[in-house]
């Protein structure tokens, strides 16, 4: 999976509109986020898990951390992510729910959480936030559930561990290579695609298995038959 672009407004400590050109941080795809804490890091990682999954990164953390607490009353929270994967190249585009003044009338009501999922021809120019935006392709999904089963499904990850491979926050390498030797087997199988050869050796394994199994048979069968051989020598000699 390869991220283009990531465009958000009114996410976290960030009140305004931002647009980072991944695609023009280098080719080999890996990307360190320094700073001071309190600088947005996190916030960062968060936006594109959010934009993937509808959730931020941490089990630990709360959605509500989304929405701007310095972005004015009318200015609308979002993430817009492009990647390619090999299906192609997609945009993603969600919104979190938060809170919004009510536009007829006083208080507040809820901005419902929303999702628009399109696959793109090609990468629009990610040095571009407005050309990011205006690309439109093929519509495959404004419903959260079913774009959040796409998207899992094009990505070939689910959250838990694209956290765990692919983005890791501050702190939670530890947890990856705390987990069970079985699990990080999984885990690295699916984000370098070595599934096909686990399955290979699998099978070469069951066919040693079977071999071995015949060969034994056979080595019985030859031990009984001299066996037999020396039982009609004894018995021609007495």
């Amino acid at each position: 999976m390869h991220l283009h672009s990531l465009t958000f407004q009114a996410i976290g400590p960030f009140a305004g509109r931002h647009h980072v050109d991944l695609a023009a941080l280098g080719a080999s795809g890996i990307y360190l986020l320094e700073g001071p804490t309190g600088a947005g890091k996190s916030t960062i990682i968060d936006a594109i898990v959010f934009a993937l999954y509808g959730k931020v990164a941490s089990d630990a953390a709360s959605d509500d951390r989304l929405r701007s607490a310095f972005a004015g009353p009318d200015v609308e929270s979002y993430v817009d992510l492009v990647l390619e994967v090999p299906a192609g190249v997609f945009r993603v585009r969600r919104t979190p729910e938060y809170r919004r003044p009510k536009k007829r009338g006083t208080g507040t009501t809820t901005q419902q959480a929303s999702v628009r999922l399109w696959r793109l021809a090609e990468v629009p120019p990610t040095d571009a936030p407005d050309a990011v935006e205006d690309a439109a392709g093929e519509l495959l999904s404004a419903r959260l559930d079913e774009a959040g089963d796409e998207i899992r499904r094009l990505v070939g990850l689910d959250r838990r561990q694209l956290v765990q491979t692919v983005v890791l926050p501050q702190g939670e390498f530890a947890t990856f290579l705390r987990a069970k030797p079985e699990d990080r087997a999984v885990l690295l199988q699916k984000v370098f695609g070595t599934e096909l050869y686990h399955r290979a050796a699998a099978r070469l394994a069951e066919l040693a298995r079977a071999a071995r199994s015949r060969t034994d048979a056979a080595r019985q069968g030859v031990v009984a038959f001299i066996i037999q051989l020396y039982m009609l020598g004894e018995e021609d000699g007495r």
